[in-house]
């Protein structure tokens, strides 16, 4: 709705028909000063008097400040979207209004400030790049939306989980690792996004490391040597990636290792790949270790390998997986245009496009 801007005067009904009617219908009244979340000392709006005179002048152009709560509470992975939270029927863990004289407009949000305060962690769900963390929805053209993501908000993608390890002649390739997911949504043309917080995206899981079957070179048939290969291990993220099959599991600082590839005689598994950002590839035999995780994707996994004179016979190598690509530390519906004001840490790619 918005008040009207300047060039006519100003009525007090028209201030109430934006803010809503304070006890006393008293325009000192509207000298606000709220803490909401890590936001402290916030006017009814930009603007505003929180002290000394008032005037209806200072009222023109103002809109009703409605902050979204990603804020009070503990941690949790991927809650309701922020246009959810806007039409929820019960303000309570969904938005406070700054002044507290009426609730937000249902249905239609056109000329409210529209803030997304972020003040506590949150994460994402695995499974999909384009899985976001915190989710801003759609709002009605005219509103004016604001992430705002405070010292102590922290927004994760989720990691993505260790390939599986090859582990037989029918499963003997390592699986790739899966993705990680995205940590901030955007789905409103000219959202503003102000991060004093972490936005990060989750990371790659680790491909799992190749099985290698040998049989010895002799003149008569000679022994069999097999051995599985190292699981991938899980990539950072919240929540942290699995790492499968000997490979660590991901925490939201750090990738899993790899798991460490078989060694048996003339036959050795490779190693698995280590999870995203930072883990370490697991050791195959002879050297065949896993990759590293790395801030692009998780590491791959190393196929089998063997060392001496074979036979033919009973030869099965296994390739090892792909480490599993990140997702975006903020991503966008595709064509719209986003505003990002960056003074604290921000991990990842912020052009993405696609958000679920």
């Amino acid at each position: 709705m918005a008040v009207k801007a300047s060039g006519s005067p100003l009525k007090f009904t028209e201030i109430e028909a934006e803010f809503g009617q304070n006890s006393d219908r008293d325009l000192g009244e509207y000298r606000v000063s709220q803490t909401v979340g890590g936001l402290s000392s916030q006017p009814l709006d930009t603007g505003i008097p929180q002290s000394g005179a008032i005037k209806f002048s200072d009222f023109y152009s103002k809109r009703l400040n409605v902050i979204i709560d990603y804020h009070s509470g503990s941690t949790e992975n991927r809650p309701s979207d922020a246009r959810t939270k806007y039409q929820a029927g019960s303000t309570s863990g969904n938005r406070t209004i700054i002044g507290g004289f009426r609730d937000r407009i249902s249905g239609n949000s056109s000329g409210s400030k529209v803030r997304i305060h972020v003040n506590k962690t949150i994460g994402s769900a695995v499974g999909n790049v384009n899985n976001c963390a915190v989710r801003t929805g759609s709002f009605e053209t005219g509103t004016v939306v604001t992430v705002e993501v405070g010292s102590s908000g922290k927004i994760f993608g989720a990691g993505g989980n260790g390939g599986e390890a090859g582990t037989s002649d029918g499963d003997r390739n390592g699986d790739n690792g899966g993705n990680g997911s995205s940590g901030l949504g955007v789905q409103f043309n000219g959202t503003t996004v102000i991060n004093n917080g972490t936005i990060s995206a989750g990371f790659g899981g680790g491909g799992g490391g190749g099985y290698r079957k040998v049989e010895r070179e002799e003149l008569f048939a000679g022994p069999v040597y097999a051995a599985s290969g190292g699981g991938g291990g899980g990539g950072q993220g919240l929540p942290a990636g699995e790492g499968i099959d000997g490979g660590g599991d991901g925490t939201t600082t750090a990738g899993g290792n790899g798991g460490q590839g078989g060694e048996n005689n003339q036959a050795h598994g490779g190693g698995g790949g280590g999870g995203g950002s930072n883990g370490s590839g697991g050791e195959g035999g002879n050297n065949n270790d896993g990759g590293n995780g790395t801030t692009s994707s998780g590491g791959n996994g190393a196929s089998g390998t063997h060392t001496g004179s074979i036979e033919g016979n009973n030869n099965v190598l296994g390739n090892g997986g792909t480490g599993g690509s990140n997702g975006a530390a903020i991503r966008r519906t595709s064509g719209i245009t986003v505003n990002i004001t960056n003074n604290a840490t921000i991990t990842g790619v912020t052009d993405a496009t696609g958000v679920s």
